[in-house]
């Protein structure tokens, strides 16, 4: 009897200690992606000097990505899609200092749903 009630303790730990992320669910602001013209230069650009490249943080210089790098943006979009869209308590939200307005996460969201493209 003690194995059964210990399996169910621990499936009943694991499942409490996730967090889900529904990522079929549109941006916050319902934002509809297919008519919204992001640009790289024009608008990512500043959203990542301002949020995400400076010192201690995505700046090439703190051993984790630097977003200053579009590839390197490229390559982790889907990551950073998630985790500016997750509420500010979530401990994976970013960024951790500060935070994007609407304006921002619907940008960035919608540039990676287009392709984050460099142009």
């Amino acid at each position: 009897m003690k194995t059964p009630l210990c399996a169910w303790a621990l499936l009943l730990a694991t499942t409490q200690a996730c967090v889900y992320h529904n990522l079929d669910e549109p941006p916050p602001g319902g934002v509809n992606c297919t008519t919204v013209d992001v640009k790289y230069t024009e608008n990512i650009i500043p959203i990542i000097n301002t949020n995400c490249a400076f010192s201690g943080c995505h700046d090439g210089a703190s051993g984790i990505p630097n977003w200053k790098v579009l590839t390197n943006l490229q390559e982790h979009a889907a990551e950073i899609q998630r985790r500016t869209q997750l509420p500010a308590s979530d401990p994976d939200h970013m960024p951790r200092v500060g935070s994007l307005t609407e304006s921002e996460k619907n940008a960035l969201y919608c540039w990676i749903e287009n392709g984050a493209r460099g142009d």
